[in-house]
């Protein structure tokens, strides 16, 4: 006997029961799973923006000619039948539904009938979770039949043939299924019965904020005097039309007036909510930051969290149902073998169109759409001569590496002469034949954890810059002609970036000294860091103005202009994504080749060391392009007046922004 037939004798010697229940077996305060997803806010949340951003997905159908060749399939039965499941719902309707049974109930059921009216031939009908009341069969992997039971109350039996299903895990049952929402019976019943005690605190409790007081000890007051007092105040001070609204009133007989204050932060009841809301995301696999995002998210972490519901939250159920569709509807309705349907996520992880199109063309090296594609983009019609790529001069091999180079001298590289552009530095190696008139070299440069670590404490300083400036700039939102506006500190963001830059500085400048010692050859115990605190400081402080420069000057275009796209958050993301990256290695690359030449200075102040400058970049400026190989004593400055590549001081900070050249140090 077989294994397969062991656990079917096992199981059932004839027939196999399943368990199967309309509601799921599931009940929460006498509420069934359904009538849960119509009330619980939190788990209305979840689950509609999980299914809704998972239907959004396209499915497409495939076929494989071989292992990196497919073709896309759009008139197979396959195709017409998910592009249009059937005469009453689209193929968004459809996924949705899939995918809410399946976040609810853990399982789904369709029938799968020929219908000769429609244009697949097949009908694809999605059925209630409630509706289905049992199924059984010999098989406990595969039910022959289910049955369904429709709201008239006629139970139809639905063989295997006519239906697929989709169901999760159960521990307990091969082929059954377990709700999540099991998992969640106790946060949901305690928020439903929060809830209610939360209706019947305002239904049934007393209404007031305040009271007034009157001593025990003075005269009592008639019913009159009473009257009077309470109209006077109803008149004077209370609900809409009282006519001394705002205005202190003035009491007698030494009355006063006592607040009762109402907090739900002392009934802990927001604290109870926000709990609430995170054990329903836990249980769902989903960052709660996506479906409540908080006042502390970035631009940054915004789209860390959207790539995370796509690759890690969503992916898994999107495999379970197409793998379920490839494995039985597809065979059931006569597809080749070979064909497949397949979730485009590349859809949703593409990113925006200008992230795109950036990496699109990086790749291909130029353009990489006709003005016909472009047009189509904005549904205009074919012109003459439009169907074919246009390539810059300026986009030939051997010239910039994109159209979109936005350097204000856009010829600052093909104006460079050539013997500059191929050029490379004598001896920029330390091979033996190098050395083979005795002599030393070092080329000095930035490493990837250095630029990475200079950029994460840009990114934390803009990050919490951000919390403190865009409050301001919603309280006060001028630019004065002259002068920082009310909501901006020089001096403050300039010694606080200096003092975040300065610590990780002084660490690189080290490493970066020993280095360049250990390679030359020469004794590091003459070297003194202390003698470099000072300048490294003052190289910090630099760059935190340029840093801050930058972010003040778009802050102020932005709030100044009341027609700009985009808003002083936007300024931040770039800053935090962007210019901080972009900032990283220009600034670990000047650290690298001060440090070297400071190395040199204190510890071998009199062998005659010379400096190179060396170009590593292939898109030079062309001021930088005209100093690839000038070689001049370590001690004086380059032609333009720089004592090393990234010097600030001395080129200012055009010259100095995203400057990637290196110095190259010789010792006879």
């Amino acid at each position: 006997m077989g294994l397969l037939d062991s656990l079917r004798a096992y199981f059932a010697p004839r027939r196999y029961i399943y368990r199967c229940g309309g509601g799921g077996g599931v009940t929460v305060a006498d509420m069934s799973i359904a009538e849960l997803y119509r009330t619980q806010p939190n788990l209305r949340a979840v689950v509609g923006y999980l299914s809704d951003n998972a239907a959004q997905i396209p499915w497409k159908v495939y076929r494989r000619d071989d292992e990196n060749d497919r073709v896309r399939l759009r008139g197979t039965t396959a195709a017409l039948l998910l592009e249009r499941p059937n005469p009453d719902m689209t193929a968004y309707e459809m996924k949705r539904r899939i995918f809410s049974d399946l976040y609810l109930y853990d399982r789904h059921m369709s029938i799968v009938a020929p219908d000769a009216e429609t244009e697949s031939g097949w009908q694809l009908r999605p059925i209630p979770a409630t509706w289905m009341d049992g199924y059984e069969g010999t098989d406990p992997f595969a039910p022959e039949s289910i049955y369904i039971r429709t709201p008239a109350g006629r139970r139809i039996a639905v063989p295997r043939d006519r239906f697929i299903l989709f169901h999760g895990y159960s521990p307990d049952d091969v082929s059954g299924h377990c709700s999540p929402v099991e998992a969640l019976a106790d946060v949901l019943h305690e928020q439903v019965e929060s809830n209610s005690f939360r209706r019947q605190m305002w239904r049934n409790g007393g209404r007031f904020n305040a009271y007034i007081r009157r001593p025990a000890d003075v005269e009592d007051w008639t019913d009159e005097q009473f009257e009077r007092f309470r109209q006077s105040w109803d008149e004077s001070w209370a609900g809409r039309g009282a006519s001394k609204g705002g205005s202190m009133p003035i009491l007698e007989d030494g009355m006063e007036i006592r607040t009762v204050p109402f907090s739900a932060h002392d009934a802990e009841w927001s604290e109870a909510k926000k709990l609430g809301r995170e054990d329903v995301a836990a249980v769902y696999h989903i960052n709660p930051a996506l479906v409540w995002p908080g006042s502390g998210q970035t631009y940054a972490s915004a789209k860390e969290n959207a790539r995370a519901l796509y690759n890690d939250t969503l992916a898994p159920t999107l495999m379970q149902v197409v793998d379920r569709v490839n494995a039985i509807l597809l065979p059931r309705i006569g597809e080749p073998q070979g064909d497949y349907v397949e979730f485009d996520l590349s859809v949703k992880l593409q990113g925006s169109f200008e992230e795109r199109a950036q990496v699109i063309q990086s790749a291909v090296g130029g353009p990489w759409m006709t003005r016909d594609e472009a047009r189509a983009m904005f549904n205009l019609p074919h012109i003459d001569g439009a169907d074919e790529l246009i390539v810059p001069l300026n986009v030939t091999e051997g010239g910039l590496a994109s159209p979109r180079d936005t350097d204000p001298t856009v010829e600052r590289y093909n104006a460079a002469p050539p013997e500059l552009k191929e050029a490379e530095p004598e001896h920029a190696c330390q091979c033996a034949a190098c050395k083979a008139d005795g002599g030393r070299r070092y080329k000095a440069t930035a490493d990837d954890e250095a630029s990475r670590e200079l950029a994460d404490v840009l990114k934390a300083f803009y990050a919490r810059q951000r919390k403190s400036v865009l409050p301001k700039i919603g309280a006060d939102p001028t630019v004065p002609d002259d002068g920082d506006p009310s909501w901006w500190d020089s001096e403050r963001w300039n010694r606080e970036l200096t003092d975040d830059l300065n610590a990780v500085a002084i660490r690189q400048s080290e490493a970066a000294a020993l280095k360049a010692l250990a390679a030359l050859g020469l004794d590091a115990s003459a070297y003194s860091v202390p003698q470099t605190r000072a300048f490294v400081n003052a190289m910090a402080y630099r760059r935190a103005c340029m840093a801050n420069d930058a972010t003040l000057r778009e802050l102020e275009d932005v709030v100044a202009d009341e027609e700009a796209e985009r808003t002083p958050a936007d300024v931040f993301d770039t800053a935090e994504s962007k210019r901080a990256d972009n900032s990283g290695y220009p600034f670990a690359a000047a650290i690298a080749s001060w440090s070297a030449i400071e190395a040199v200075r204190q510890c071998a102040p009199r062998r005659g060391a010379t400096k190179t400058w060396d170009v590593t970049s292939g898109n030079p400026r062309p001021s930088h392009a005209a100093m690839n190989g000038e070689t001049v004593p370590y001690d004086k400055p380059f032609s333009n007046g720089a004592m090393w590549p990234g010097d600030a001081d001395a080129l200012g900070p055009e010259e100095v922004a995203n400057c990637q050249c290196a110095v190259i140090i010789d010792i006879p």
